[in-house]
C-alpha cells in the first residue's frame, strides 16, 4: 500500500488547521471540509479548493458524502474548557460529539482511522466521566482508541504552550495503516506520539516584517 493515497474528510474545520496537516499531496487527498461558520468557512475556501459544506453538523448527512479513509475534526470545546461553564454533555455544543458518531455510520464505508482534538480539560471533566463516554462510543462504533494530551511547544517548533487532547482511533478488522501481525494497542503505542522536539524557534521567527 506504499503508493496509496488515502482520502481525507474534516469535521469542524475552521479554516483548515488540521486538514493543512494532511496537505501531504503524495500520501493524501483532502476530498472535502466542513463547518457552519460563514467567516471561517470564507477564510476555508481560500486555502483549499476541494468540496467544501458550510452546514451545521446537525444538518449534515454522511450519506451525501464521499467515502474516506481517514476523518479529522477538531469538535467544539466550550463545553468541556476550564475558561467556559463545563456543562460538557449538557452544553449543546458539547452533545455535537455523538454527531460524529452519528455521520461515521452513515458514511458509505467507516474511515479507517478517526483523528480527534479537543482542549486539555475534556480528558478529565467530570471526574473522567465524560471522556470515558467518547471512549466508549467510539469502541462501539468499532474503533480501537489511543488519546494523548500533547502541547504544541513539545512537537513542533512553534514557542506556545497549547496543551490539546488528541484521540486517535484505528476501525478495528482489516486496516491498510496497521500492521496486522502486531496487537494494536502495541503498535498505537510505538507510533503515537511522535518523538518529542528539543528545540524551538524564537518568537522573532513568526512575526512579519
Amino acid at each position: 500500500m506504499a503508493n496509496r493515497v488515502y482520502k481525507v474528510g474534516g469535521l469542524f474545520s475552521g479554516v483548515g488547521g488540521i486538514e493543512l496537516g494532511f496537505s501531504d499531496k503524495e500520501k493524501f487527498k483532502i476530498v472535502w471540509g466542513s463547518d457552519f461558520d460563514r467567516h471561517a468557512s470564507k477564510t476555508y475556501r481560500k486555502n483549499f479548493s476541494h468540496p467544501f459544506y458550510e452546514i451545521d453538523i446537525n444538518e449534515l448527512n454522511g450519506k451525501d458524502l464521499e467515502a474516506v479513509d481517514v476523518l479529522v475534526g477538531g469538535f467544539p470545546c466550550q463545553a468541556f474548557s476550564v475558561a467556559g461553564y463545563q456543562k460538557g454533555f449538557e452544553d449543546e455544543r458539547g452533545n455535537v460529539f455523538f454527531q460524529i458518531i452519528r455521520l461515521i455510520n452513515e458514511l458509505p464505508k467507516k474511515p479507517q482511522v478517526l483523528l480527534l482534538e479537543n482542549v486539555k480539560n475534556i480528558y478529565m471533566h467530570d471526574n473522567r466521566k465524560t471522556f470515558r463516554i467518547i471512549q466508549e462510543s467510539l469502541e462501539k462504533t468499532g474503533y480501537c482508541v489511543l488519546s494523548k494530551i500533547m502541547n504544541t511547544c513539545e512537537y513542533t517548533s512553534v514557542p506556545q504552550n497549547r496543551e490539546r487532547t488528541f484521540i486517535l482511533c484505528f476501525l478495528e478488522g482489516k486496516n491498510n495503516f496497521l500492521d496486522s501481525s502486531k496487537p494494536k494497542s502495541a503498535y498505537f503505542e510505538k507510533v503515537f506520539p511522535t518523538k518529542k522536539k528539543s528545540k524551538l524557534k524564537p518568537i522573532s521567527a513568526f512575526l512579519e516584517s
